[in-house]
């Protein structure tokens, strides 16, 4: 009878473990799709902040060549307008005439 009441408690020992590694399974897969996710969207993140990036190059280059040919641009951190800004004695500047943020000069 010994024998039987081992032989049970070792399946039954067996069979938790075998649960509990099952359990570890479904959890790990779980937090696996979890992580892709983040790591996609974080990807996501860095492609935008380059485009943003770019496109604020972009935005400050045409906002300085329309202020050299006499037009106006607009400054990318006030929204000021950006003009030419021509002087008698220093060197002419293309510059926000709200924030005075010096763009060019010449």
């Amino acid at each position: 009878m010994d024998e039987t009441v081992e032989d049970s408690v070792e399946e039954s020992t067996e069979e938790t473990a075998e649960v509990e590694a099952n359990e570890d399974v479904v959890i790990d897969l779980e937090a696996a799709e979890e992580e892709a996710v983040v790591e996609q969207l974080r990807e996501q993140v860095e492609e935008q902040r380059e485009q943003i990036e770019e496109l604020n190059g972009l935005l400050l280059d045409l906002s300085s060549r329309a202020a050299h040919t006499g037009g106006m641009g607009v400054c990318p951190d006030c929204h000021g307008p950006v003009t030419k800004i021509r002087r008698w004695v220093r060197t002419s500047t293309i510059e926000c005439t709200r924030c005075g943020r010096v763009f060019h000069e010449y």
